[in-house]
């Protein structure tokens, strides 16, 4: 049977590894880092140590203590995407556990409207000699070929055409926008990406 646990087990598991020593644990440490980090009460904090006492993830030492068993294997549902993921992967962020893929995609943002990007983009491709789409990957060119076609289309329908995601798109956009390819424009209810020179 797979292992699957919810956030509150994973606090637990979090505050387990931060007081565990040589020796073990003991609960007490937990239900205080527990307690004034994620505001859970004592009977909860002994109610999923004994959860995962159970499903044998924490176990009785010789010396009579308790210890986390890094042999144990469980998987965690990300909130972000729903995917499963291997209990040794996750990433604990504002007090979720989520994969590594949301963390990449939350911290890798581009700014589109960002003047010293653009600044340094223009820089940079002047001083290489690049024009138009050169230096820019296929999916961008693509992306740029695509835009002037329609004229302007929303980031959304591009997201889903292109089979990026939201973040993707958005960042793949930006780096056209510091190229100064592409721009905003509200058309009608909707803001749209059109071609800089529109």
């Amino acid at each position: 049977m797979k292992l699957v646990l919810d956030e509150e087990e994973i606090w637990i598991i979090e505050c387990i590894k931060e007081v565990h020593i040589n020796c073990g644990f003991h609960v007490r440490d937990v239900i205080k880092k527990a307690k004034a980090r994620y505001g859970l009460s004592r009977s909860t904090v002994y109610e999923i140590v004994s959860y995962l006492e159970f499903h044998g993830l924490v176990k009785t030492n010789k010396s009579g203590n308790r210890e986390l068993d890094q042999s144990i294997s469980y998987f965690i549902t990300c909130p972000v995407c729903g995917k499963e993921i291997p209990g040794n992967e996750y990433i604990i962020e504002n007090g979720k556990a989520i994969c590594e893929d949301c963390y990449l995609e939350e911290h890798q943002r581009i700014k589109f409207a960002d003047p010293m990007a653009v600044r340094s983009k223009k820089l940079f491709r002047k001083n290489h000699g690049l024009e138009g789409t050169e230096g820019l990957t296929d999916i961008q060119k693509e992306l740029y070929k695509f835009i002037q076609i329609e004229g302007g289309v929303t980031p959304e329908k591009i997201s889903k055409l292109f089979g990026l995601t939201p973040q993707e798109a958005r960042n793949q956009l930006a780096i056209l926008r510091h190229c100064e390819l592409v721009k905003w424009r509200k058309i009608g209810d909707e803001i749209c990406i059109v071609p800089f020179d529109s």
